[in-house]
């Protein structure tokens, strides 16, 4: 009986042997291909960049609407930077650009994400370089509104921006756009949409998280609109 299951055995791992030999490229498609999926599901680097591009490529195309929407509609022109490097000591959030004053940079300039999409401005300029000060600042404070209702409110900047004196009573929803109406920058740039709201302390405002496309470590090129204002 032990001699039969032996062979029984034997001859299983064979047959297993046999077939895995005939259909081994067939075996290694299916691995690379398994792999494959996997990689793309736990996000390699390429994929988390190409998202954030979608991500701010759909922000843009919301902007662009909006404002051609309006009678306040104006055709940018931009100068495109690249980013050298940002740096969040000190409570400070900012960039350094490579283009400068002999590229025509002015202290001011409002400076984009991407079209549309406001990031921050132009607080320092050298020949070559410029400082970038954006809404992850603390000391960032402009004014905007949120939804279709232009409810008014304050984007005050931090490492996780917010929007402040939101009136008690004004009715806001999680999704509700919050477009830029403070005239240092161009009219209805987009900065992102409402997360969760809550009442302050004294219960006299409402506050509210703001949900953006971008983080500034996924920012390595800006635009800088030169005709504004």
């Amino acid at each position: 009986m032990k001699t039969l299951r032996g062979l029984l055995a034997t001859a299983v791992l064979i047959g297993a042997f046999i077939l895995f030999f005939l259909y081994r490229n067939s075996v290694a498609n299916a691995f690379w291909g398994a792999r494959g999926v996997v990689e793309g599901l736990w996000g390699s680097t390429y994929n988390y960049r190409a998202f954030n591009d979608l991500k701010l490529e759909n922000e843009s195309l919301k902007s662009e609407l909006l404002r051609k929407n309006t009678d306040s509609a104006v055709v940018d022109k931009y100068l495109e930077s690249r980013v050298y490097s940002h740096y969040p000591f000190n409570d400070k959030n900012a960039l350094i650009i490579d283009k400068g004053a002999l590229d025509g940079v002015k202290v001011g300039m409002p400076v984009l994400a991407a079209r549309g999409v406001l990031l921050g401005r132009i607080a320092n300029v050298k020949d070559r370089v410029s400082e970038v000060i954006t809404i992850f600042d603390p000391e960032w404070k402009s004014s905007v509104v949120v939804g279709e209702h232009r409810i008014k409110a304050v984007l005050q900047g931090a490492n996780n921006p917010r929007l402040e004196l939101i009136p008690k009573d004004a009715v806001i929803k999680e999704g509700d756009s919050v477009t830029n109406i403070s005239p240092e920058y161009p009219i209805l740039l987009r900065i992102g949409s409402i997360g969760a709201a809550h009442l302050d302390e004294k219960k006299v405002w409402q506050i509210a998280d703001v949900e953006l496309a971008f983080s500034i470590e996924d920012i390595d090129s800006v635009l800088l609109v030169t005709n504004f204002p």
